[in-house]
């Protein structure tokens, strides 16, 4: 099979390729492979709505069934790259099917991480990733009563929320001191895990799982470093993800973190780009290259990708945001608050409203509760003026009433 476009995942970073593709090229040949049986849908809301009931499987798809015909694309679903020869220009799927290629994407995202440890092959142990591991855990919940969820980033800590809406009594042991440890001051950790006490979850923190335990085959408790035991009838792991790229060992392709690309999301070898999850690329407004694993940060770095595959030279430079929402409080993630080196609490710390971070003097990130529209703007616009005299504007960013919007027009226009 020969194709002009090809790209390999079905993910946001896809999706939004193919449209980037089509804004420049409305005829060449476009063909999509995926791992899964389903068109493109929202990773973020199996956990902030589907498990929970909230929303239905045909309100969780991002792309309308005729999306592919519309957009003139074959989509081959079940099937996944196996290898890459880039002097070729060839795909060896795993059905051992061969595709040439003119331009390549790849968007494969990332797998759960799983534990290798006595007992971690028992059954009711449940990864959350993909529309059929959340309809696992909603099916198991229906007859559940003790979850017991590990990890203190985004999916243990949404998991753990939506298990106990639907009733369980929920348990959440994390290796961390608080929730997002990694990404939050410690006044925003605290907050949520207050909230989430207040909302009936136990939260056991620096607790590290050693062993799974269990009869006939079935889980039925964790042991922790500390030789705590937690007893429950549903386990759920949040742990973090590995990169799906092992297909491209020997390809020739820059792998650091993840696949290295430059500004204009192309890999070391000419014509192949990377996007999503597993593109490592230098960010233009932080100075630096780092990973980015949310929606927004997919679905513009597909777009630009596919424009760039076409045709166009567009840098991709981009504030993402993305947010969780915590028992009815969002949290809102602007940026990239964990390169920062100072941050402030806006609020006071018991009762915070966010923080903002701050590298060389620059506004970096900031992590917003319950914020409005024009604050959400004002800061990506903050982030991207890179300007070094922002932290001299303290007391704007920590009083809770402080007016984003009017610093953002006296920065850009001093006559404001």
């Amino acid at each position: 099979m020969e194709t002009k476009y090809l790209i390999l995942g079905a993910g946001a970073a896809s999706s939004w390729a193919v449209r980037g593709i089509r804004q420049e090229d409305k005829e060449g040949d476009i063909t999509i492979v995926g791992k899964e049986p389903y068109r493109t849908y929202s990773l973020p809301l199996l956990s902030k709505g589907f498990i929970q009931g909230r929303y239905p499987e045909d309100k969780i798809f991002t792309v309308k069934e005729d999306f592919y015909d519309t957009n003139k694309a074959t989509f081959i679903h079940s099937n996944g790259a196996s290898s890459l020869n880039t002097s070729k220009k060839t795909v060896e799927l795993e059905n051992g099917d061969e595709i040439t290629y003119e331009k390549l994407l790849i968007c494969t995202g990332g797998s759960p991480l799983k534990f290798q440890i006595p007992g971690s092959d028992l059954r009711r142990i449940y990864y959350l990733r993909t529309l059929d591991d959340a309809k696992r855990i909603k099916a198991a919940a229906q007859s559940a009563q003790e979850a017991v969820v590990v990890g203190g980033s985004f999916i243990g800590i949404e998991l753990s929320a939506a298990l106990r809406e639907l009733g369980l009594s929920v348990k959440l042991l994390m290796m961390e001191k608080y929730p997002w440890q990694n990404l939050v001051p410690e006044e925003i950790g605290k907050y949520f895990t207050k909230l989430m006490k207040e909302h009936g979850v136990s939260i056991y923190v620096e607790e590290k799982v050693i062993e799974f335990a269990g009869e006939n085959g079935l889980a039925n408790s964790i042991t922790t470093e500390s030789g705590e035991v937690f007893e429950g009838d549903l386990f759920g792991v949040g742990v973090g993800i590995s990169l799906n790229i092992d297909f491209l060992k020997d390809s020739g392709i820059e792998i650091g973190k993840g696949v290295v690309v430059n500004e204009y999301l192309e890999t070391n070898v000419a014509d192949i780009y990377a996007a999503g999850d597993i593109a490592e690329f230098n960010d233009l407004i932080l100075g630096t290259s780092h990973l980015t694993g949310h929606i927004e940060n997919a679905q513009f770095q597909g777009r630009t990708a596919g424009r760039n595959m076409a045709g166009a030279h567009e840098a991709f430079s981009q504030v993402t945001a993305y947010d969780t929402e915590i028992f009815g409080t969002m949290l809102m993630f602007i940026g990239a608050s964990q390169y920062g080196n100072e941050h402030i609490i806006r609020g006071n710390t018991e009762e915070p409203l966010g923080s903002f971070s701050f590298k060389d003097g620059k506004l970096v990130g900031a992590l917003l509760i319950k914020p409005g529209g024009k604050e959400i703007r004002a800061v990506r616009e903050l982030i991207e003026l890179a300007d070094s005299s922002l932290l001299y504007y303290k007391d704007v960013f920590s009083d809770p009433n402080g007016d984003l919007m009017g610093l953002l027009k006296e920065l850009k226009d001093p006559a404001y």
